[in-house]
């Protein structure tokens, strides 16, 4: 078995195993002296992601959303991701070595496991989140960050041509949001401070944050 598990072709799902049990133990180190990765893991990750976005349309947003980075907890995220791409690339592997008697090339397996990966992330994190508590105290809607101040953060952002940005709400979490200026005549390029003002369907209009 440990041979199987160190052989070259094997070595990046054993290395994914091996971040998973260094994520455990020291996710359990740290909650002895009352700390935790999963509260500072979540500062990072977008808190309100359309789950259901056009990837094209949302740039970061709609990949975030698809792959449930919005909906659980980064850390629990992290353990999902890299245990499905282990998983499946140890299954390939073995089926290879039943049938042909030698593990397949990291070439053709690697993108099997990414595949893997990414589908066991959209699925089964969906699950996951449906069944893991939430703390309601800190969700903020989207139609209440009017009047925050967002930064934009890909291309530049026009009348008709939205672009992203990301917004902190009182809680601190992150929104990813698409947002368009306000007139014709204004254009937002990336760094860009923004107010947002409404929202139409998944687009705020926002107007030019003045210090």
């Amino acid at each position: 078995m440990w041979a199987f598990l160190v052989e070259q072709p094997n070595l990046p799902y054993t290395i994914a195993i091996a971040c998973v049990i260094f994520l455990g133990i020291f996710e359990a180190c740290a909650l002895v002296f009352g700390l935790s990765l999963l509260g500072a893991f979540d500062q990072w990750v977008p808190a309100d992601v359309d789950y259901d976005a056009d990837i094209n349309a949302g740039g970061l947003t709609g990949i975030a959303g698809w792959l449930c980075l919005n909906r659980l907890p980064l850390l629990i995220w992290f353990v999902l991701a890299f245990s499905s791409f282990a998983i499946v690339g140890y299954i390939v592997n073995f089926v290879s070595l039943v049938i042909t008697g030698a593990l397949l090339p990291e070439l053709f397996t690697l993108p099997t496991a990414a595949l893997g990966c990414a589908i066991a992330c959209r699925y089964l994190g969906r699950m996951l989140a449906d069944v893991l508590p939430k703390n309601e105290s800190s969700v903020i809607s989207l139609d209440d960050l009017s009047g925050y101040v967002g930064t934009i953060t890909l291309g530049c952002a026009m009348k008709g041509m939205p672009s992203e940005a990301v917004v902190r709400d009182k809680y601190q979490q992150k929104h990813y949001v698409l947002v368009e200026p306000e007139t014709s005549e204004c254009e937002f390029v990336s760094g860009t401070q923004v107010v947002l003002l409404k929202r139409v369907g998944r687009v705020w209009s926002a107007t030019r944050f003045d210090s």
